[in-house]
């Protein structure tokens, strides 16, 4: 087939109004060329529901009707070691929640419970905010096999949860405890350049100090069904769980105890069905 032969085709194709152009099928949506046709493929992104539920102290529901149905071999060994002289404690359940929990989670209002929604590319994070910031507060950390007491000021407690799609169904979540402390500071950190050769670009970040505590890093795969859990053993008094999960109720003495419950899903994991792209067709020039 001659060039003018292929030119001429193109040009019916043109003239018929077979165009195809990447807005067709979204701003974030990818056109993939298998063999002679095509597929049009979603980004990866991941999606998390968010729960905090707060009770009284030792309250039952949340330490012994929670806790018996969360299985928490599915943390290896050591590290479910090093959570525990932290006063953390973590796993999953899967299935139904307890009742007395479910309860906790749909109460009526003033008390229901409204879960917050994070939705972002797979790899990306979200970060959960546990505890207010406290003025003064003087922590006693288990790093590395050292325990030893360190005042912080100005301090709140986070957790940073990363996702990403694991197998066919999954998502993995690494959940990482970050204290945040000290006075709020300016900073400069690099931007992701456009390109090999474009010049380095800066941005202005304000906060505080963020120390990652990333020997607890703990990765939890949610398949659907599952949900994770963390909490704090709450007799650890002046640990690491009992800053993020226990805190004074407002306006009186009595301490609340909270547990953090992630729900995840994913999308972009299954291509639509086939697009149909025009083929390329030989064409025989019309004879003089």
């Amino acid at each position: 087939m001659t060039w003018k032969a292929l030119a001429l085709g193109m040009a019916m194709m043109a003239a018929a109004g077979c165009s195809l152009n990447r807005s067709d099928f979204g701003r974030d949506t990818f056109l993939a060329r298998i063999g002679g046709g095509g597929q049009i493929i979603e980004p990866k992104r991941c999606n998390l529901r968010v729960a905090i539920l707060s009770r009284p102290l030792r309250d039952e529901a949340i330490n012994g009707a929670l806790w018996s149905v969360v299985d928490e071999q599915s943390i290896a060994p050591e590290l479910r070691r090093a959570l525990e002289v932290n006063g953390l404690r973590m796993g999953l359940i899967t299935g139904e929640l307890p009742h007395e929990v479910d309860s906790i989670l749909n109460a009526k209002a003033p008390h229901k419970v409204e879960p917050s929604q994070f939705e972002f590319p797979d790899g990306d994070h979200a970060m959960i905010d546990m505890v207010d910031t406290t003025p003064e507060v003087s922590l006693l950390l288990n790093r590395e096999g050292r325990a030893f007491g360190k005042p912080y000021k100005d301090a709140s407690g986070w957790f940073r949860v990363t996702a990403n799609h694991d197998g066919t169904s999954g998502v993995a979540l690494r959940f990482v405890p970050e204290i945040h402390h000290g006075p709020i500071q300016r900073a400069f950190t690099a931007l992701p350049n456009a390109g090999s050769y474009a010049p380095q670009q800066f941005m202005q970040k304000d906060g505080q100090q963020e120390e990652s505590l990333r020997e607890l890093s703990t990765t939890l795969t949610l398949q659907p069904g599952q949900v994770a859990v963390v909490g704090c053993l709450p007799e650890a008094s002046q640990s690491l769980g009992s800053f993020m999960f226990t805190h004074a109720e407002a306006n009186s003495d009595r301490l609340l105890q909270r547990v953090l419950l992630v729900w995840a899903s994913r999308e972009g994991t299954n291509p639509s069905a086939p697009a149909s792209l025009p083929s390329l067709l030989p064409v025989d020039p019309p004879k003089p």
